[in-house]
């Protein structure tokens, strides 16, 4: 047999030369395999651009170009670090290269390595390569390193070169936000206003910035115009919800929140909102249904666990409590107040060793929460100690003398 000769990784090998010669053979006869290359690569057939590269690394080791193509073939193929290296021997070769770096550049921003991405950005620049995309790309990645000066820079240069392309005058604002120029900003969102009434997003992020600074009527206007032109975007109603908390209209707030479960129940996980609201208005059933939905969507959340423990709690439904308590202590165990809680629970439940326990583990972490002391104090006469649970009261009735436990107290250590 004709293959009889040829070890299996060799015949492998032949298969695919043969598979690549019969697809540069399509790919134009006579074209070199850099044309052929671009000629893969236009029809998004990086695999055989990135086999028809290497050919023309092959043929060519010192031109910079082939490496620079291979490096975008690798890239589309989702292979960084081949493209990487591919680049690199490409600067090698010829230092002075604008694209490469700029390639570069944007590989680092895939795996989030802000300060080489700036690097490779800026050494674009320093090449006389002033495009509006390197300057936007510059400036984004100064904003990931907090460095918002040098951020706004690059985003002024690419506004000017393109002075009626509202993206950039949007990145401009976005970035004055971050700095904390919230008039600058709002001069900024504006003017893309006045050009644009329909570019939502300025009126949403001008909606943040009066939310934060507790200019709730003002936000609402703004999320109001944020939906009236979008009335899909979730984010939109949650924070429309947030405004409606804050000014005290428990319904709108949840009317809004609903909007967002059902738009994306992801968005700041509005199922616990939904969850908190039922919850303060005594609505133990619905909150709990809330509360289990959002765990569907996170379920490492503590503090969703937490409000659902509250929630059984109230509700009476002790041993679910205390199962939602023991999650939280699992996830976050320095949260005293669950252990505190918990500890509540188990005396209910008559387990009065495991609530002197809890008890015992909330003083160690927070020793000035005093209620503690009184309901150590209540278990351990149910213990029996009544020695222990008298220096509890004590200490108690001496560094709350106004607690809400003060007459059960007194009472109790009558009792003793």
């Amino acid at each position: 047999m004709t293959r009889g000769w040829c070890r299996e990784g060799s015949w492998g090998a032949v298969v695919a030369a043969v598979g690549l010669f019969a697809a540069v053979a399509t790919a134009g006869a006579g074209s070199s395999p850099l044309d052929d290359g671009k000629a893969f690569e236009a029809k998004r057939n990086y695999r055989q651009a990135a086999e028809a590269y290497r050919l023309a690394i092959a043929e060519s080791p010192k031109s910079p170009e082939p490496h620079y193509r291979l490096a975008a073939a690798e890239r589309a193929l989702g292979r960084s670090e081949e493209a990487i290296e591919a680049l690199q021997r490409a600067l090698q070769l010829k230092p002075a290269y604008p694209e490469a770096h700029v390639l570069l550049g944007k590989i680092y921003e895939e795996q989030e390595r802000w300060t080489d991405a700036i690097e490779a950005y800026t050494k674009a620049v320093d090449l006389k390569m002033k495009t509006t995309e390197v300057y936007e790309r510059l400036g984004g990645a100064y904003r990931h390193t907090r460095e918002y000066d040098k951020a706004l820079a690059a985003y002024r240069r690419a506004l000017d070169q393109e002075p009626k392309n509202l993206a950039r005058r949007y990145d401009v604002a976005i970035t004055l936000a971050e700095m904390g120029r919230d008039d600058d900003a709002v001069a900024e969102y504006d003017t893309i206003l006045a050009q644009d009434k329909d570019f939502y997003m300025a009126h949403f992020q001008k909606g943040v910035m009066y939310r934060k600074q507790d200019k709730l009527e003002p936000a609402e206007l703004e999320f109001t115009a944020v939906l009236t032109a979008n009335p899909d975007l979730a984010t939109a109603f949650f924070e429309l919800g947030q405004v409606y908390a804050r000014m005290g209209k428990p319904g709108a707030a949840a009317a809004a929140y609903r909007e967002v479960a059902q738009l994306n129940p992801y968005v700041g996980n509005v199922n616990t909102r939904l969850g908190e609201l039922a919850l303060s208005d005594g609505k133990l059933d619905s909150s709990i249904a809330y509360f289990k939905r959002a765990l569907e969507h996170d379920s490492e959340h503590f503090m969703i666990y937490f409000h659902l423990a509250n929630a059984y709690q109230k509700r009476g439904n002790l041993r679910e409590a205390a199962d939602a308590y023991q999650q939280v202590i699992k996830l976050f165990p320095v949260l005293f107040d669950a252990r505190y809680n918990l500890g509540v629970v188990f005396s209910r439940q008559g387990k009065f060793d495991a609530a002197a326990k809890e008890f015992e583990e909330t003083l160690k972490l927070n020793p000035r929460f005093t209620a503690t002391h009184y309901q150590l104090a209540a278990v351990q006469a149910k213990q029996g100690k009544k020695q222990d649970a008298k220096k509890h009261l004590e200490e108690y009735l001496k560094n709350a003398p106004e607690g809400e436990f003060v007459a059960d107290a007194k009472k109790l250590l009558a009792s003793l």
